[in-house]
């Protein structure tokens, strides 16, 4: 048991992350239980990641990306980015209102990246 409770923030971002991945889950493998599979991990875990009861590791999230053919901005701070994750961004987009795709304009936006969805 830790001996202090963790600030509220992190427990924000935490429930962020896996609703995000949740929802680029849901697009590739409808079935929870595969993709932890495929992932290397127990579907439980997965599951309480989803929940936002455990945070994911780096490399967790690495193999999440690559699976789920999203960035690792989106899954970490909710960053849509056409170019880099093309069709994923556009069906998420289309299911999740909430979320905003973030237009690059190369010359004038070079670096800027505005947060799409809380934490």
């Amino acid at each position: 048991m830790a001996k202090h409770k963790r600030p509220d923030s992190l427990t924000i971002v935490q429930c962020a992350i896996g609703r995000r991945i949740t929802w680029a889950r849901e697009l590739v493998f409808p079935n929870q239980s595969e993709c932890a599979r495929l992932l290397g991990v127990d579907a439980s875990t997965l599951n309480k990641i989803e929940k936002g009861d455990r945070a994911p590791s780096v490399f967790l999230i690495m193999a999440l990306s690559n699976r789920l053919r999203v960035s690792t901005d989106f899954l970490l701070k909710g960053v849509l980015n056409g170019r880099t994750d093309e069709e994923m961004a556009l069906r998420l987009a289309a299911l999740h209102p909430e979320l905003v795709l973030q237009q690059q304009d190369t010359a004038s936006h070079m670096g800027k990246n505005t947060p799409c969805d809380t934490p």
